[in-house]
């Protein structure tokens, strides 16, 4: 074994419990540095660590206002949430009209969710992170990464856009079936069609302040100036601002997330429509209809024994 490797091993583990050591003092009160701590040692006491194995982005969604809707990988509910939810791969992120939301990616990256939609966070391996835009519209900014271990796309069903550090949107309609693309004022993109359009595999580079639309009405594709994207540079500020904040920030180990997970799933849970598409009738249930019958037959009784009585009265006089 040479002395290099050797080097490299004791470097890193001498940083990690350092950053282990660090972490209780900046998360006192939420119990994560313990964590983190505690799975550290635990990992490295093992010997099942291993410096090469693919790690994954610390996914983090946040309601920003209004409803927001996950569900969860291999699960059919959708579960409303409010506060700040660790996100897994395979969950699913949906908006309501007045719905938005962010989605952090450690300190790299954060994403603006907008209102009507749906976004699934296919896989978080910093390697091949993947994130399928079903509706609506996202904006997002991502530092630049360094090399080519970092790797990003965001999938629609019109377009496949591969991330290198940018500034970006992506929006998608169902009706049109049509994806725009927009890098605004720094990064590039590289954009290819959904391979079941005509003329999939074709890269087009969107540089600074470009856009492109694809979709089945798009006969020829050509990156335009940023016009119709620009509704979106308001939520870019907002993006902005959000990452420059996130210097802070601190990793949870997997304890806290699964039990931050747990707690906001548990708060309410939206079961789905019937299949069918039958909804309840409007109105009182059954049970309250056929109450207020009871009711009304008791009074209208109570009324007639009342008169009988008054007749009677009247009789004797």
């Amino acid at each position: 074994m040479s002395v290099m490797p050797k080097l490299k091993a004791a470097y890193f583990f001498f940083l990690t419990l350092a950053c282990a050591a660090a972490l209780p003092a900046q998360e006192a009160g939420d119990g994560a540095g313990q964590d983190y701590q505690k799975m550290m040692q635990q990992m490295l006491k093992s010997g099942n660590y291993e410096q090469n194995q693919p790690e994954s982005w610390d996914a983090r969604l946040k309601v920003v206002s209004g409803g927001v809707m996950v569900r969860p990988s291999g699960a059919e509910d959708w579960s409303r949430v409010t506060g700040e939810m660790p996100l897994d791969p395979d969950d699913s992120v949906k908006t309501a009209p007045d719905g938005v939301a962010e989605l952090y990616l450690d300190d790299k990256g954060a994403i603006y969710v907008g209102r009507n939609t749906q976004l699934e966070i296919s896989s978080l391996d910093q390697g091949n992170a993947v994130f399928f835009l079903d509706s609506g519209a996202i904006v997002a900014k991502v530092k630049r990464l360094l090399n080519d271990k970092f790797k990003m796309q965001v999938r629609t069903p019109a377009a496949v856009c591969a991330v290198r550090g940018t500034e970006f949107a992506v929006e998608h309609s169902q009706f049109g079936k049509e994806t725009t693309v927009a890098v605004f004022d720094e990064g590039s993109l590289a954009v290819t069609q959904a391979e079941a359009d005509e003329g999939a595999g074709q890269e087009y580079v969107l540089e600074k302040n470009m856009e492109l639309s694809l979709g089945p009405e798009k006969k020829r594709l050509r990156p335009v100036r940023l016009s119709r994207m620009t509704r979106h540079k308001g939520a870019l500020g907002a993006v902005r601002a959000r990452l420059a904040a996130l210097k802070s920030w601190r990793p949870r180990s997997p304890a806290r997330r699964a039990a931050l997970r747990e707690q906001a799933l548990k708060r309410r849970v939206i079961r789905r429509q019937v299949r069918d598409g039958a909804r309840p009738k409007a109105g009182r249930p059954r049970s309250s209809k056929a109450a207020a019958a009871r009711r009304a037959k008791e009074r209208r009784q109570a009324r007639e024994d009342s008169l009988q009585d008054s007749e009677t009265e009247l009789g004797r006089e």
